[in-house]
């Protein structure tokens, strides 16, 4: 039974309600929700006994008009992960295969399983995704890819003409490229584009730059015949109305999405250098997070609890297959300088390995 092999998802913990936990563990953004939102929702004014029909039309709209996009193939879910769920229902059967990465985005391989459907792991190369091992993958039964552009957890992205080779390929098949671009608006690099074909299927979210997380509001765009088939499956009423008003009014504020990703670069970078200069090993990203790779002499559970001592949340990244390492996400000022500190303070540290026999038996245990 296919549900057997799926493990529940685990939120990041946030620690004690008595004290002030730093959470870096859900790649929020840190600067919240933008001003013109907080100001131009007048929930006394929404009438929240209707169903939100004709805002879900103009969100389309926006949508559309932002992206230069047509609206007949644009529909909107709650939040990405429903999206990703309603594709998977739709378009997929028992026996279908689907390539995703080793490091892919967990959700993916949870939803082909619930098909029915067979995912097939692919090794990347560098933590980066590798466009020959998809090739290599691809036989009669594949019917769909997912590519995370740029990758949770790794935070890297394949470039334009990396996307446009794989396209090229699948255009004879039926095969769906799934791009999932849910941290693209961070993206600043010129390699980084996307030209849709019609084997493409463009899945984006309002959670993470536009900082409507708890809203759940996310987008898909694909060809006519795939955003048929969604619609015929989704809730009638599937994104609340607070979500849809607050969605368009996001989108349309340019300033804090310039705030955002000004912010977030200045950060990444600052948070990068310096956990470099002091010797962690720790890769480029393009998102707003980064992954930090630990000696393995040390146990990643002993590293965690050091920094959970120091109220700062993280996110373990053995679950995605990235042993010994972390993931952690851009925060405020504050909260930044502080794990770069805590990390430091961390490497200078020397933990003893001790071994205590009784006549029940032996344990270890780490101190300092």
């Amino acid at each position: 039974m296919p549900l057997n092999l799926i493990t529940k998802h685990q939120p990041s913990s946030v620690g004690s309600k008595s004290l002030t936990i730093y959470k870096l563990s859900s790649n929020e953004n840190p600067l919240g929700t933008s001003k013109l939102v907080r100001k131009q929702l007048q929930i006394s004014h929404i009438k929240l006994e209707r169903y939100p029909v004709f805002i879900y039309k103009n969100l389309i709209q926006n949508v559309a008009n932002m992206y230069n996009l047509n609206k007949k193939q644009i529909v909107l879910g709650n939040g990405s992960d429903e999206l990703l769920s309603l594709l998977c229902s739709a378009c997929l059967k028992e026996g279908d295969e689907v390539i995703i990465s080793e490091h892919g985005f967990l959700p993916y391989k949870t939803q082909v399983l619930v098909a029915h459907a067979i995912p097939v792991i692919i090794k990347d190369f560098n933590n980066k995704i590798d466009i020959n091992n998809i090739i290599r993958s691809i036989n009669t039964r594949t019917k769909m890819i997912f590519i995370t552009m740029p990758t949770n957890p790794t935070g890297l992205f394949l470039t334009i003409r990396e996307i446009s080779q794989l396209s090229i390929l699948l255009m004879p098949t039926n095969i769906l490229l799934i791009l999932d671009m849910a941290y693209s608006e961070y993206v600043e690099d010129d390699r980084y584009s996307i030209k849709m074909t019609t084997n493409i299927v463009v899945i984006k979210t309002l959670s993470k730059i536009y900082g409507l997380a708890s809203l759940r509001l996310g987008w898909m765009y694909g060809r006519n015949n795939v955003i048929k088939l969604i619609e015929k499956i989704r809730s009638p009423f599937n994104t609340n109305k607070i979500a849809q008003i607050t969605g368009s009014i996001a989108l349309t504020d340019s300033q804090q999405h310039y705030l955002s990703r000004s912010f977030n670069m200045f950060w990444l970078i600052k948070i990068i250098v310096s956990l470099r200069e002091a010797n962690f090993y720790i890769s480029r990203s393009y998102a707003n997070f980064v992954v930090i790779k630990f000696d393995k002499k040390l146990p990643i559970s002993l590293i965690e609890n050091y920094i959970a001592k120091c109220n700062i949340n993280i996110r373990r990244m053995s679950e995605y297959k990235l042993f010994n390492s972390i993931r952690v996400s851009v925060g405020l000022p504050r909260e930044n300088i502080m794990l770069i500190n805590h990390l430091k303070k961390l490497k200078k540290q020397r933990f003893v390995l001790v071994t205590h026999r009784t006549e029940e038996g032996t344990t270890q245990y780490w101190k300092t």
